[in-house]
């Protein structure tokens, strides 16, 4: 489970605002070995997993 800088759940599409202000939308997606992640959008039916990220960083966010 992954968890915004207030602690709380992100979840497939959702919205989150980073430090800079940029707002991205989280994916669904599966690792290399089929299981379920998160992740946000690396172009062309790709997703860097949440896991890369200091979600510190990030917040949920309405869609601007």
């Amino acid at each position: 489970m992954y968890k915004d800088k207030h602690g709380e759940e992100i979840k497939a599409g959702m919205f989150l605002r980073y430090i800079d202000g940029s707002v991205e939308l989280v994916y669904e997606g599966t690792t290399h070995d089929g299981k379920p992640s998160l992740g946000l959008s690396a172009g062309l039916a790709e997703i860097y997993p949440l896991h890369q990220f200091d979600l510190s960083e990030w917040e949920i966010c309405d869609k601007e």
